[in-house]
């Protein structure tokens, strides 16, 4: 793959969030289908990395076309009622003929089960399929808001897929067998010096919420010996 990485103003950041748990009961393989929400779980920890970033300056969303995508948007909007949300075809999940299939039976079937090696049909996307559409969808974000934080709501391979390279790795098949970031994570692509590709981070929000922690109580010290 010849690639050039995207570089920035400093100050740019595109911070790529996956979308929360799908409401799955029968464990499908849903890629594309439509009509896949975020369970209760999925909206409860996407109305957590909310939280996390509400007091963010963020200028605008882009979010893959898919519902549970969408509805993930509208909640990580809610903080920030001057950001527009615009719907962004790269954004979408990936296409793959196993969608539809039983999970766990692709897994017994496949050894080391992936949607890309080998691809299961002639039109499925491949890897560099994947990372192509995320890389623009990246550099149309870069180049439309230099200098400001942006928001993408994308999927797990999809995002995984486009860090792979920015992080100093070759886009192999073994690469991605790594794990998906998880459920309403933020992959954030941050420019911090000029002519330069971003830094990766990776901010999970429920790391950042902790309990209380509360101090057990002191034994009483031990009675001293009689004389």
């Amino acid at each position: 793959m010849i690639w050039r990485p995207v570089t920035g103003e400093p100050g740019t950041r595109v911070l790529f969030v996956r979308h929360g748990l799908v409401h799955n009961p029968t464990g499908v393989i849903y890629g594309r289908m439509p009509r896949m929400r975020l369970s209760e779980q999925g909206r409860q920890d996407i109305e957590r990395a909310a939280r996390l970033l509400a007091l963010l300056p963020i200028s605008a969303i882009y979010t893959s076309p898919l519902l549970r995508a969408r509805q993930s948007a509208s909640v990580l909007a809610e903080p920030h009622p001057g950001a527009p949300i615009r719907q962004l075809s790269w954004l979408i999940e990936v296409r793959t003929s196993w969608q539809g299939h039983d999970f766990k039976e692709a897994q017994e079937a496949v050894q080391n089960f992936t949607y890309y090696d080998p691809p299961k049909h002639p039109g499925d996307e491949t890897i560099d399929d994947v990372f192509g559409r995320m890389d623009r969808a990246l550099r149309y974000v870069v180049g439309r808001h230099s200098g400001q934080m942006v928001v993408c709501v994308s999927h797990g391979d999809p995002i995984k897929i486009l860090g792979i390279p920015y992080s100093g790795k070759e886009l192999t098949a073994e690469a991605v067998l790594a794990p998906d970031p998880p459920e309403a994570s933020v992959a954030a692509f941050q420019f911090l010096e000029a002519n330069a590709p971003p830094v990766l981070d990776l901010w999970i929000p429920r790391a950042v919420i902790r309990p209380r922690i509360v101090p057990r109580p002191q034994a009483p010290p031990a009675a001293a010996p009689p004389a």
